[in-house]
C-alpha cells in the first residue's frame, strides 16, 4: 500500500476508533485520542526523504472523468507538517473534564485531520472541492456543541459566510472541465491539465474570481472577516487553535494552489487591488485588537491582521516575498496556535477573557507570564523569532517595487507590538490586586505542551533552511 494512501487514511480510521470505541475506555480515551492524532506526523518524519513526488491516482468516478488523484510536492509537505502539528496540540490543550461527550470532540478534530490532508494533498479539482466544503462540517459541530454561551449564533454566521463564500465554486469547476473538453477534446478534472488552459477558457475572470472569493472568506481576506471574532471567542480552546491556525492557511493554500497555479496571469492583473486589500485588513485588524478589553477578541484580530501581512506577501509581484509569506503562513501558525493555548490557560485561572478585571498577575503566575511574553515576542517578530523571517522577506520584496508603501506596511509591526505588550502589561505588569486564589501556576504538564512550540519558533528563526529550501524548490 502507498505511503500517502496509509497517510490519507490513517485520520478516518481514528476518527472511527474516537466516535465508536473511546466512550468504551473511560479515562483512557484522550491519551488514545492524542497518540492516534500524531500518527500523521510520525509518518511524515519517517517517510521525510521520499514523500515529494509521492502519488496515487484511482478512476474514483468514471463517467464523469473524475480520478481520486492525490500527490506530495514541496508545498504541500510544509501545510502537512503544520497540520499534523496542529491537530495533535488542539487535543492536548482540551480538557476533557470542560467537554460533554469528550470523544465526539477527538473524533470531529482526526476526522478534520484527514479532511486536511486530503485537502492539501488533492490533485483532482472536484476531490479539491469536496475536501474544500466537507472542512466546515466538524467546524461547525465543534463549536455548536463546546462554545461559549454564544455558540450557535457564531456557529451559524461561521457557516452562512463559509457556504457564500464558496457557493458558486462549482459552478467555477464545471466551467474549467467543460473548457478543457472544448479545447483539448478531453474530459478532465486534473490540475495539470486546466492549469494549461485555465486563462483561456470563457469567463477566465470570473471563474477566477469565484475561486478567490472562497478562498478569501476562509482566509479571510478584508473585508470578508465578520465571522472572524464570534467564531474564534465562541468555539472552545481546541477550536480556536484549529480555525486560527489550520483553516486560514487552507485559504491561503487555495490562493497558492488554484490563484497562482491556475490563473497567474490575472493575479499579476488583480495584484493591486488585492494587495490594497491586504494592507487595509493588516491595519484595520491592528486597530481593532488594541481596542479591545478582551484579551481572546485581541489575539483574534491580531490573527486577522498577521494573516493579511501574509494575503499582502502572496499578492506583491515578486518571488522573495511570495516564498516569505508561504513561510509565513508556517509561522503563523504557529504562533497564533500558541498564543491562544496561553491565552486559554489564564482564562482557566482567573475566569475572565476581560483586560481590565485583573492586573499583576505575573505575580501570582510568574510561568505563564513569561511563557506568554515569549509567545507574544514571536508574534511581534522580534528578531530571532519566525515571524521576523517571514516578515523581513515580506518586506524585502515589496520594497523592490514600492518602497514607500514598504514603510507604511513596516508601521503595522510597531502596531502590533503597541496592542501586544498592551495585554502584557495591563494584565501581569500593573500593579498587583490582592488575589489569594490565585495560586495555580502552570506546571510541567503545559510546559510539556508548549516547549515543543518554543523549540518550533526558535528554530524557524534561527536556522530556517530547511523550510525554505522546501518552499524555493516549489517555486523552481
Amino acid at each position: 500500500m502507498s505511503n500517502l494512501l496509509v497517510l490519507f487514511i490513517v485520520p478516518y480510521i481514528a476518527s472511527a476508533v474516537a466516535f465508536t470505541l473511546l466512550p468504551l475506555l473511560r479515562g483512557y480515551g484522550k491519551p488514545l485520542a492524542v497518540l492516534m492524532s500524531f500518527i500523521p506526523l510520525v509518518l511524515l518524519i519517517l517517510g521525510q526523504p521520499h514523500w515529494v513526488g509521492a502519488s496515487i491516482n484511482y478512476v474514483w468516478l468514471a463517467p464523469l472523468s473524475i480520478n481520486f488523484h492525490l500527490a506530495v510536492d514541496s508545498l504541500t509537505l510544509v501545510f502537512l507538517y503544520l497540520s499534523a502539528i496542529i491537530v495533535p496540540l488542539s487535543l492536548v490543550a482540551t480538557s476533557r473534564w470542560n467537554l460533554a461527550s469528550p470523544h465526539t470532540f477527538y473524533g470531529l478534530a482526526l476526522l478534520l485531520q484527514g479532511l486536511l490532508i486530503g485537502f492539501f494533498t488533492a490533485r483532482d479539482l472536484v476531490v479539491f472541492t469536496v475536501f474544500w466544503e466537507s472542512m466546515l462540517i466538524p467546524l461547525f459541530f465543534i463549536i455548536s456543541f463546546w462554545g461559549g454561551q454564544k455558540r450557535q449564533m457564531a456557529a451559524l454566521k461561521f457557516l452562512v459566510y463559509m457556504i457564500a463564500g464558496s457557493t458558486l465554486m462549482v459552478a467555477g469547476v464545471l466551467a474549467l472541465h467543460f473548457a478543457a473538453l472544448a479545447k483539448t477534446g478531453v474530459s478532465t478534472f486534473n490540475f495539470e491539465l486546466l492549469a494549461k488552459i485555465s486563462e483561456a477558457a470563457p469567463g477566465a475572470g470570473w471563474i477566477f474570481a469565484i475561486f478567490l472569493l472562497a478562498f478569501a472568506v476562509k482566509t479571510p481576506l478584508f473585508p470578508f472577516h465578520a465571522w472572524l471574532p464570534d467564531a474564534y471567542c465562541q468555539a472552545p480552546l481546541g477550536g480556536t487553535i484549529l480555525l486560527a491556525a489550520i483553516l486560514s492557511k487552507a485559504g491561503i493554500y487555495g490562493i497558492l494552489r488554484i490563484g497562482k497555479g491556475f490563473f497567474p496571469g490575472l493575479m499579476i492583473e488583480w495584484s493591486s487591488v488585492l494587495l490594497a486589500l491586504a494592507i487595509i485588513g493588516v491595519f484595520y485588524g491592528g486597530l481593532a485588537a488594541w481596542v479591545q478589553n478582551d484579551f481572546k477578541r485581541l489575539i483574534a484580530y491580531s490573527s486577522f491582521s498577521h494573516v493579511n501581512f501574509i494575503l499582502a506577501g502572496l499578492f506583491i509581484v515578486n518571488q522573495v516575498a511570495q516564498e516569505g509569506a508561504v513561510l509565513q503562513a508556517l509561522n503563523h501558525g504557529i504562533t497564533i496556535a500558541a498564543l491562544f493555548l496561553v491565552a486559554g490557560w489564564l482564562e482557566d485561572r482567573i475566569g475572565t477573557t476581560a483586560i481590565s478585571r485583573f492586573s499583576g498577575v505575573a505575580k501570582y503566575l510568574p510561568h505563564l507570564c513569561w511563557l506568554t511574553l515569549f509567545f507574544v515576542l514571536s508574534s511581534v517578530a522580534l528578531p530571532g523569532t519566525n515571524n521576523f523571517i517571514g516578515e523581513f522577506m515580506i518586506l524585502f520584496g515589496l520594497f523592490a517595487h514600492h518602497p514607500w508603501l514598504t514603510g507604511v506596511l513596516g508601521l503595522s509591526i510597531i502596531l502590533s507590538v503597541m496592542y501586544m505588550l498592551r495585554w502584557m502589561q495591563k494584565v501581569y505588569f500593573e500593579t498587583p490586586r490582592p488575589l489569594e486564589a490565585l495560586n495555580n501556576d502552570i506546571g510541567i504538564k503545559e510546559m510539556c505542551i508548549a516547549l515543543p512550540l518554543v523549540f518550533l519558533i526558535l528554530w524557524v528563526g534561527i536556522y530556517p533552511t530547511p523550510v525554505l529550501h522546501q518552499i524555493i524548490n516549489w517555486r523552481n
